[in-house]
């Protein structure tokens, strides 16, 4: 499979998505349609001293200079420039770097479209015999003409068998509807607004490349409730469309999203509002997302060339660079590999671990942490106890067994309500849909687009697999809202839909487990009158071993409740990268336990959980204990402990066992196939080089080709209104910039 790179590029495809986010106000009511009809910069790099010899050629498909409205600034503004608020611009700066921006943009946009249309002739495409003839026939078009020919030659030749118009015009499409949606779930007073919730990566997202085709067209199109565009001919977004639209309610939103162009002088005299996709508008939105897509492929076939040269020697080579300069770094400075432990990923490697020093065999790794948390009441009765303590031994063995007691009612629930009712209801029931799932005595399971995606539409879940229910009752209101009753565990319980679900995904007899009875003695797990009670009844929570003169220690061994594994087979530090591995699988299935069950959601957001050093750790000593008892048993081992904040069942996801991570590397056969270590840090360097090439074509493009005096020309006075502007909406532009290129300036 042929990954596809998304680059630096200095300007993606321009995007109405924004549009819905910057509503709120007016940003340029005060101009008049003369004015935004300003030329604010001419591009024609034809007329360049520096255009290659065998471009040179084709430069009369430029036409004439290319201008730049100040219209267009606005537009991509309002697409692009909530970005740069939110980033610290003031509203002048990012004028100033959108204009910047739309000038570069012009200068590569030209330089592909003269490069293709070379290809074109060089390979022998039909009719096109000549210099002459290409241009001729590119001149014969008008501008979304030209663009789709060159689209079609682009899909034609490439292969990744993509219909480039079609994902253009899809992509377009789908921003005006999530537009529109906006709008529309704004307008119902009774909804909840955009999800806050924490999802896993993955959820509803498109995979790249993404367009629904039936009997070769495209099964899309744009619903506003007028004329043709109505919601049983809008394709596969009918799958997609707001749970409680109706025409009327279609149709205001897309009243409140023509006002809105209208207001920012975005939309014509004459034109008829009921046809959405013939719209000035939107017909330069799609001619400019057609010429970036034709940027886009240009650089696709820069990097094919580019590619070939990434061969397995180049990527061993780069393989032993890294482990040679980690190896460096890291040897002498465990400082060091802990802060880089923080940044690991799929596309982040660590190839080096330091030896531990010393007799204890802690080992550094990652672990996850399902935190069942105390009640508020419990959490009070416990501060207002430990106020009570002073620095008294027996008062401390006092607090820990008060601790323990408080444990001892701990109940946890499924904290996954947001995913019902937290602004989008991402739940479903599969009863009827196929899937085999663990029955936690519900049907409702969540993600329906990604599990039940029969058209490869969505990316797969990471590290979740979906299969674990809800562990409760969800009622459907009358609003669409639900009413959760969810079932309440006791630590016992936890470790019961554990060990049940692991076995669900794995296999039975995968789990073993056993209570930790008195801090030495393992008591066997099915011997149920040792659990709880055997652990409540612990009264001295101090080292015998402690040496005569000196305080007592805590020995933290006493606070651990359960402890056990789970048979992955042999483990490699390359398991981690195969989704079909029981290590993938395992790992996969409790970090969905996480999301079902843990109160702690940081945790939610790191890559394999948190990093455990083999020495110090800021987390709390009891937590810190456990988790480097669990990560010295290595992956696939789980602890259960007690702490100030509830119960932590920490389950080991990666363990850092020997001086070279990923051993037996063999790039030559394995640097294709998906699933490997060799896989991912081909992808990994392959993305790096070629983007870096990628931003380096740019840079000489702009820097030392064409941006000179005769090729590009702004005139700033025109919208220095909107550069000079510091807070926003306020300009009061009257349209007086000068109309002749003496008043503009290099865009250098």
């Amino acid at each position: 499979m042929k990954k596809k790179y998304k680059l630096l590029s200095i300007l993606m495809a321009a995007s109405v998505t924004a549009t819905a986010t910057l509503a709120g106000c007016t940003l340029v009511s005060s101009y008049t349609q003369a004015d935004m009809q300003q030329v604010i910069a001419s591009v024609d790099i034809s007329k360049s001293e520096n255009l290659s010899a065998d471009l040179a050629p084709y430069a009369g498909a430029i036409n004439s200079s290319t201008s730049i409205y100040k219209r267009d600034l606005i537009a991509y503004f309002l697409n692009a420039g909530s970005s740069l608020i939110q980033g610290g611009s003031t509203y002048g700066q990012a004028f100033q770097t959108l204009s910047e921006t739309l000038v570069n943009n012009e200068i590569l946009i030209q330089y592909a479209t003269l490069a293709t249309l070379k290809s074109m002739v060089d390979d022998g495409a039909e009719g096109l015999a000549s210099a002459e003839a290409a241009v001729e026939w590119f001149n014969g078009m008008d501008e979304a003409e030209r663009y789709e020919a060159l689209l079609s030659y682009q899909s034609e030749t490439d292969d990744e068998d993509v219909d480039y118009k079609l994902l253009v015009e899809y992509s377009l499409k789908k921003a005006l509807n999530d537009v529109i949606d906006g709008y529309e779930e704004r307008d119902d007073e009774e909804a909840e607004g955009t999800s806050s919730a924490t999802v896993p990566g993955g959820v509803d997202t498109e995979e790249e490349n993404y367009y629904p085709v039936a009997d070769g067209k495209l099964d899309y199109n744009v619903y506003t409730g007028w004329g043709d565009y109505l919601l049983p001919k809008s394709g596969i977004y009918q799958e997609d469309a707001y749970e409680k639209t109706t025409l009327w309610s279609r149709r205001k939103a897309y009243n409140r999203f023509i006002q809105y162009l209208d207001v920012n002088y975005l939309l014509g005299d004459d034109e008829d509002i009921r046809d959405v996709w013939n719209l000035d508008y939107v017909q330069e939105e799609y001619v400019t997302m057609l010429r970036q897509q034709v940027l886009s492929n240009y650089y696709d076939i820069y990097r094919g060339e580019l590619e070939e040269s990434i061969d397995a020697d180049y990527v061993t080579e780069k393989y032993n660079e890294m482990l040679i300069q980690q190896t460096a770094e890291y040897a002498n400075s465990s400082d060091d590999f802990e802060t880089a432990m923080s940044t690991m990923s799929d596309t982040s490697f660590l190839l080096y671990a330091p030896e531990t020093i010393g007799d204890s065999g802690n080992k550094f790794g990652y672990v996850y942490n399902i935190l069942l948390p105390f009640s508020s009441v419990q959490e009070a009765l416990l501060a207002d106890y430990s106020s009570k303590l002073e620095n008294d031994d027996g008062l401390q063995n006092g607090y820990y067994s008060y601790r323990n007691s408080l444990l001892s009612a701990v109940r946890t629930t499924d904290q996954r309500d947001d995913w019902f009712n937290g602004g989008e209801d991402y739940s479903f029931d599969a009863s009827d849909s196929g899937i085999e799932f663990y029955n936690a005595n519900s049907n409702i399971l969540f993600f329906e687009n990604n599990l039940l995606d029969k058209n490869d539409r969505y990316e797969d879940l990471e590290r979740y697999l979906g299969t674990y229910a809800y562990n409760g009752k969800a009622i459907r209101n009358d609003d669409d809202s639900y009413t959760l009753i969810p079932n309440r565990l006791t630590i016992d319980d936890m470790l019961y839909e554990f060990e049940s679900y692991l076995g669900f995904v794995l296999g039975e007899d995968k789990v073993s487990w056993n209570y930790w009875a008195d801090g030495s003695e393992i008591a066997d797990a099915n011997d149920t009158a040792l659990g709880n009670a055997a652990y409540y009844q612990v009264n001295d929570f101090y080292s015998s071993e402690t040496e005569e003169g000196l305080a007592p220690e805590i020995d933290y061994s006493k606070f651990i409740y359960a402890a056990g594994s789970v048979n992955l087979g042999d483990v490699s530090a390359a398991a981690i990268f195969d989704k079909q591995s029981d290590y993938y699988r395992a790992l996969s299935a409790v970090n969905e336990l996480q999301y079902a069950y843990t109160t702690d959601t940081g945790v939610l957001s790191q890559y394999v959980g948190y990093s455990i050093s083999a020495y110090s750790t800021d987390y709390i000593k009891e937590f810190e204990y456990a988790a480097q008892q669990a990560v010295r048993n290595g992956a696939g081992s789980f602890i259960v402990c007690a702490g100030d904040y509830g119960w932590h069942l920490i389950y080991v996801t990666y363990v850092f066992d020997g001086l070279d991570v990923y051993t037996d590397c063999n790039f030559g056969e394995r640097m294709n196939t998906e699933g490997t270590f060799e896989y991912e840090f081909y992808q990994s360097i392959k993305s790096s080089e070629l983007t870096s090439a990628t931003t380096t074509l740019q840079s000489n493009l702009l820097q030392n080709l064409y941006q000179t005096d005769k090729s590009v020309v702004v005139f700033e006075d025109r919208f220095s209104d909107l550069t000079s502007n510091t807070a926003g909406g306020s300009s009061t532009s009257t349209g007086s910039g000068s109309s002749t290129s003496g008043s503009g300036s290099s865009a250098a």
